[in-house]
C-alpha cells in the first residue's frame, strides 16, 4: 500500500516549495548561498561596511557534542508533489532518520535548507558568526563519528538510484531528486572541506569566505553543487582558495557527484589570475550534471535579508 502524498508531507512537516515560476527574477549565475549582485557603488559600500563588522571566531578547541540550537534541517522546503510516490516516501524516510539528523550534512544544508539560510542571514546581519562556527565544527566531526556518517551517506546515495526509490525521478531529471543526489553524494567532500582552515589565521576558510567583502571566494564553495564559476569572477589567490580547489581535485575520483568539467573550468579561471601551479586537476575529468538554473533561488530568500544586502 502506498502512503498518500499529503500524509507523507504532514507527518514530517514538509512544505512544497517548487516555485520555478519565480526563477526568472534572479541572476542565474549566483551561487547557492549568496545575495544578488550589487547594483551600485552605494551597494558595494554598504556591503563592505557590513563585512567589516563581521567577527570570524577561531574554531572551538573541542568539537561540539551537539550542534547549536535551533538545528537547521535538510530539505525543509524542498519536497515536491512532482516526485513519484516511491521517491517521496524514500526521501521522507531518509530525512526523518536519526542518523541523518545527527550527522547533520552540511552539503545538504548549503543547498536545500531554508532554516540554515535563515540562520546564516541572521548571523551576517548581527555581524556574529559564532553559531555558524559551532555548526561547522559539529558537522565536520559529528557525534555518530565520521566513518559512521560517511558510510551512511554512501549507502543512501546507492539506494537513492534504486528502481523502487528515486531511479525514475533521477532519470527524468526531477529537480528535488537531483538536489538530494548531489547533497548526499557530496557529503564527505563538503564535510572534509569544512575542516579546512587558513594557515595564517587558524580560522575556517568557509567562514572567512562568508565574511569577505566580495562574494567571489564563496563561488568556490558552490562548485560541488554544479554551479559553474563565472569567467568574470575573481576569487582571491589565498591559501584557502588553493587548499579548497586542490581538495576538490584530490576527491574527484571518489566523488561521483562532483562535476569534473566545472571544476576544471574553475581551476582554469583561478590559475589565470593566481598562476598555473596554484591549483591542479589531479585526475580524469568527469562531466557530471550542471546545476539547474532555479535551484539556488530559494536560499537567497534567507541570505538577502542579512544587513547590508539589497534585493535591487
Amino acid at each position: 500500500m502506498r502512503l498518500p502524498l499529503a500524509l507523507c508531507l504532514a507527518a514530517l512537516g514538509i512544505i512544497d516549495s517548487v516555485l520555478a515560476a519565480s526563477s526568472s527574477t534572479r541572476n542565474t549565475h549566483r551561487p547557492d548561498a549568496l545575495p544578488p549582485e550589487p547594483s551600485s557603488s552605494d551597494e558595494l559600500s554598504r556591503r563592505a561596511k557590513t563585512a567589516a563588522n563581521i567577527t570570524v571566531p577561531l574554531p572551538p578547541s573541542r568539537a561540539p557534542s551537539s550542534p547549536p540550537s535551533p538545528v537547521p534541517t535538510s530539505m525543509d522546503l524542498s519536497i515536491s508533489y512532482a516526485l513519484s510516490d516511491s521517491c517521496l516516501l524514500y526521501l521522507t524516510t531518509v530525512l526523518s532518520s536519526t542518523t541523518l539528523q545527527s550527522c547533520l550534512p552540511l552539503s545538504l544544508l548549503l543547498t536545500t535548507s531554508t532554516s540554515y539560510a535563515s540562520l546564516l542571514s541572521a548571523s551576517l546581519a548581527q555581524g556574529d558568526l559564532t553559531k555558524i562556527n559551532q555548526l561547522v565544527a559539529y558537522t565536520a566531526s559529528p557525534s555518530p563519528g565520521t566513518d559512521t556518517c560517511d558510510k551512511y551517506f554512501a549507502g543512501v546515495l546507492s539506494a537513492l538510484d534504486a528502481k523502487g526509490n528515486c531511479a525514475g525521478d533521477l532519470a527524468q531529471a526531477k529537480a528535488v531528486a537531483l538536489d538530494a543526489q548531489l547533497g548526499v553524494g557530496n557529503y564527505k567532500l563538503i564535510r572534509e572541506a569544512s575542516t579546512i582552515t587558513n594557515p595564517d589565521t587558524g580560522k575556517y576558510c568557509y567562514l572567512e569566505a562568508l565574511a569577505s567583502t566580495a562574494p567571489d571566494d564563496l563561488y568556490l564553495w558552490s562548485l560541488p553543487s554544479g554551479t559553474p564559476l563565472p569567467g568574470t569572477s575573481k576569487p582571491t589567490c589565498s591559501k584557502c582558495s588553493s587548499l579548497l580547489l586542490n581538495h576538490y581535485s584530490e576527491s574527484l575520483d571518489a566523488t561521483t557527484t562532483l562535476n569534473g568539467t566545472i571544476l576544471q573550468n574553475a581551476i582554469n579561471v583561478v590559475n589565470a589570475q593566481c598562476g598555473a601551479s596554484f591549483a591542479a586537476l589531479s585526475t580524469t575529468s568527469k562531466s557530471g550534471a550542471a546545476r539547474r538554473d532555479w535551484v539556488d533561488w530559494r536560499l537567497m530568500l534567507g541570505i538577502v535579508l542579512a544587513g547590508g544586502w539589497s534585493l535591487v
